[in-house]
């Protein structure tokens, strides 16, 4: 069989690939049936992603602020009040997107910037 570098360097970059997956994930030592030391990676742990979630509900409040800042409290109100009159999924919707004092805040702080 005749080996080329370009096999040698695939060969090597495996090994450089599970080294580095060791180091990342930290790793446990268990001992075979033929008395080796083979260190294999932990497993991954579901972490929740707070910053996500910190991120999306930020979000939503400065979308509702944008359009509270943009439509003024009476119109805001109003669309509110239409969706109040609706199905279920509208009266949940017109709940969430009620005016709040976080909303409120920031609507203050855009709304100048906008008009």
């Amino acid at each position: 069989m005749v080996y080329s570098k370009h096999d040698f360097d695939d060969r090597v970059n495996v090994v450089d690939g599970k080294h580095a997956k060791l180091l990342r994930r930290g790793y446990t030592v268990r001992v075979d049936r033929n008395g080796l030391l083979v260190a294999q990676p932990k497993p991954r742990k579901f972490r929740f992603p707070i910053r996500g979630l910190a991120l999306l509900v930020g979000g939503f409040f400065c979308f509702k602020a944008l359009a509270l800042g943009m439509n003024g409290p009476a119109t805001y109100g109003d669309r509110l009040a239409s969706l109040e009159s609706g199905t279920v999924v509208e009266v949940l919707g017109a709940r969430v997107l009620a005016i709040d004092p976080v909303t409120q805040f920031l609507a203050d702080k855009i709304g100048p910037l906008l008009r």
